[in-house]
């Protein structure tokens, strides 16, 4: 009695030579190359996978980005009361100093340079109501790989935060 090896597993079992191979057998026969077809579309199946995690990271990071931003400048606006009638012991409504909430402004949008992330940045001048500062942020996020799959270019995101001021 002979050994045949079982394909794919290097497996030797007995076997009959003048048998005729099990239908089991006979198919693994006829199918040893569909795997090798599997493979091309797995590979690109996987690519797209990734790049659209890609993608979507790089437009969550940038929300992410612009909503610390847009929050950054409501609470900054908060902080710039006008020092002299907050000190009047005369006064007692603290009123937000308009000349100082956009020098605020633009000292934290210059530190905020624009990148591969922002491909542009834009934000409306603080809305004050007595101690209460509202600040609409607008900006377009680039996804990486998107655009080479021809879809959208760019993601338009707006934000608006408001902060309120408090005096204890």
């Amino acid at each position: 009695m002979a050994a045949e090896t079982v394909p794919g597993s290097g497996a030797r079992v007995p076997s009959d030579p003048g048998a005729r191979p099990s239908p089991a057998r006979r198919r693994l026969r006829c199918e040893q190359g569909n795997t090798l077809v599997l493979m091309p579309a797995a590979v690109l199946i996987l690519l797209g996978l990734g790049a659209m995690a890609l993608d979507s990271a790089a437009i969550f990071l940038g929300q992410r980005r612009l909503v610390d931003l847009t929050a950054a400048i409501a609470t900054d606006a908060v902080a710039a009361v006008d020092r002299e009638r907050f000190y009047d012991p005369q006064d007692v409504e603290v009123v937000l100093d308009p000349d100082q909430v956009a020098a605020r402004t633009a000292v934290l949008l210059a530190a905020q340079r624009e990148d591969r992330t922002f491909a542009a940045l834009a934000c409306d001048p603080p809305e004050l109501d007595g101690t209460r500062a509202t600040v609409t942020c607008h900006a377009t996020v680039r996804p990486v790989l998107a655009p080479f799959w021809g879809l959208a270019d760019a993601h338009r995101l707006t934000v608006t935060e408001t902060a309120v001021g408090v005096r204890h």
